[in-house]
């Protein structure tokens, strides 16, 4: 009981401060009064942060768990697939539920905002039952469908098993930080990102290496995330239930409105399974990347690393985008929307476009910082010599999807995923790399990053696609 003694304390305090402390870091963005440009950024950086802070949650368990060896270490490795496909369902109904908060809220009708977000919450849990059961039997078959089998296997299996317990909360945890994202409050899910962090880095000691408990070691990494966001979701529900962000939840609207229903379906399964296609791209790849060797695969994962970190600022800025596009279309004020969107590719491609330009000058320095090897830095150099100024085409191509997902056409989001991925990107890594080598799949990388502007860019202007779905 170590850890819980820490923790619960911790935790009260939080929930009492919350009165007085949290109304003055959680102020609304009002999109309509503030300039386009700084609401956008005033949207973005608490979702950087947030980002960030999910980040250092993977790193602290990559850590904790490297005490125990590469086997172990690498069970929820493995298991990460599984998870983000389950995820992806989560980030549907969580498109689903920002829309539709954010158009309401926009077309002044501010109640039935909240009985649309209730609705959500209600959809996300029921959903999140049945997957996580299904998930919970099926753990060891996915598994094997993948191909991993001994020494891992077994605790990735186990690993799995519970995290499947804990996917309510995960999705709890999604959906609620996106309800306050469409409110525009984008402060909320940094605090919440934030205490289940420190409730996780906490927790991971105690849990794997039997401080105050049993040791669980890898069994003991995923129960500390499954509490840590058990507390960030009962906070998340105190919060929305009270209102003390100014939007608030009712206990009233918890009874299943059909209409609400096919609507956040509509609007949440299209994104779901074009994240879910999506994710059997990146496999695709890897694979194709794997034949080169393990200092190709090595400077591959640093670029990935780095190139992601640029793209969340892109992914920042587009759910701005997000909430804003919402807000001015529930409002029917569409010259706002364009002016928005416009803004966003500005700043994405600013602020992107310039740390390209030192990651494209720094390149050697960057890898080296990762991994300390001649040929690795070598390969790392040539990498993001040809990606670096790609990068900020692909995180202009989120604006479009930010865009998109405010007006709730999420079906073109899950073309435009699909598409760039199967469509483009898959077939030019396989046909450049049999051609020039591991610099084909770069070169790949790089004309894929263009294209999928194009095509994003080209479907943004000639769809008709600023409609309300409320």
């Amino acid at each position: 009981m170590g850890a819980f003694i820490f923790i619960f304390p911790i935790f009260l305090i939080f929930l009492r401060e919350e009165r007085k402390y949290m109304p003055k870091v959680r102020a609304k963005v009002d999109v309509f009064s503030t300039p386009i440009p700084k609401a956008l950024l005033k949207l973005a950086w608490p979702i950087i942060i947030t980002n960030l802070t999910q980040t250092l949650y993977n790193v602290v368990d990559a850590f904790w768990l490297g005490k125990l060896g590469k086997v172990k270490f690498g069970a929820p490795t493995v298991s990460f697939p599984i998870i983000f496909t389950f995820m992806s369902l989560a980030n549907g109904l969580s498109s689903a539920g920002q829309a539709l908060v954010a158009q309401y809220v926009g077309a002044g009708q501010k109640r039935v905002a909240e009985k649309s977000a209730m609705q959500v919450i209600v959809v996300g849990t029921f959903l999140s039952i049945l997957l996580g059961i299904f998930g919970f039997y099926t753990a060891g078959a996915m598994l094997n469908l993948l191909g991993i089998g001994e020494p891992i296997a077994p605790y990735a299996e186990s690993y799995l098993k519970i995290i499947f317990l804990g996917l309510p909360l995960t999705f709890l945890m999604i959906i609620t930080q996106a309800i306050a994202r469409g409110w525009g409050d984008t402060v909320f899910a940094m605090h919440v990102s934030m205490f289940s962090m420190f409730v996780n880095i906490i927790l991971d000691p105690f849990m794997i290496f039997g401080i105050g408990f049993p040791r669980l070691e890898v069994n003991g990494a995923a129960l500390a995330t499954v509490i840590a966001r058990l507390l960030a979701v009962v906070y998340s529900l105190y919060v929305l239930f009270k209102g003390s962000i100014g939007f608030k939840i009712h206990v009233s609207d918890i009874k299943p409105d059909m209409l609400f229903v096919k609507k956040i379906l509509s609007i949440g399964i299209p994104g779901a399974v074009g994240q879910a296609i999506t994710s059997s791209g990146f496999a695709v790849i890897m694979g194709i990347i794997s034949r080169f060797g393990p200092a190709v695969v090595s400077a591959y994962g640093v670029g990935q690393r780095i190139t992601s970190m640029l793209t969340t600022i892109g992914f920042a800025i587009s759910n701005g985008v997000t909430t804003m596009v919402g807000q001015f279309l529930g409002a029917g004020e569409e010259k706002k929307v364009d002016e928005a969107v416009r803004w966003g590719f500005i700043e994405v491609f600013a602020i992107v476009g310039t740390l390209a330009v030192f990651l494209f000058l720094f390149a050697d320095k960057v890898t080296q910082f990762f991994i300390n090897d001649p040929e690795v830095i070598e390969l790392g150099k040539i990498f993001f010599h040809l990606i670096a100024f790609s990068v900020p085409l692909f995180a202009m191509v989120t604006i479009v999807v930010g865009a998109f997902t405010g007006a709730g056409k999420t079906l073109y989001v899950a073309i435009i995923n699909v598409t760039r991925l199967w469509g483009i990107r898959v077939p030019l890594v396989t046909f450049f790399a049999n051609l020039y080598g591991f610099k084909g799949v770069f070169y790949a990388m790089a004309i894929s990053n263009g294209l999928a502007l194009l095509l994003g860019y080209t479907m943004l202007k000639l769809i008709r696609w600023k409609k309300k779905v409320i």
